[in-house]
């Protein structure tokens, strides 16, 4: 940046020393940061290993995406019928943090899977 005055603040959380790395780098290194920070993000977004069957329901399938991990699943409905489990459903499942510090897994129904046969 050629104008001081240009150069935005950064977050207060953000370490000094990593602020002025940052301000050092040229267009090419601050891209290059971007995308190895991302990736940093998706490895530590990656809920794999916490993905566990609630009682009655069945994993069909478990697909790893960059960001995000892909669920498909049976599950009751709770009323005891006949054909339970009902699906197979895909969830979209990030982890997510609150802000008091407890992580937790975020799911947000996709639809019914019509590529899992029945």
């Amino acid at each position: 940046m050629s104008d001081p005055s240009d150069t935005p603040s950064p977050p207060t959380d953000l370490p000094g020393d990593v602020a002025a790395t940052l301000q050092e780098m040229d267009i090419h290194d601050l891209r290059e940061t971007i995308i190895y920070a991302q990736e940093l993000l998706h490895t530590h977004n990656a809920p794999l290993l916490q993905i566990e069957p609630f009682p009655g329901e069945e994993i069909v399938e478990i697909t790893e995406h960059p960001g995000y991990t892909e669920v498909v699943k049976r599950q009751p409905c709770g009323n005891d019928c006949e054909d339970c489990p009902h699906g197979p459903y895909a969830y979209h499942v990030t982890r997510e943090q609150h802000p008091d510090g407890k992580e937790e897994l975020h799911w947000v129904l996709l639809g019914r899977d019509k590529s899992v046969d029945e």
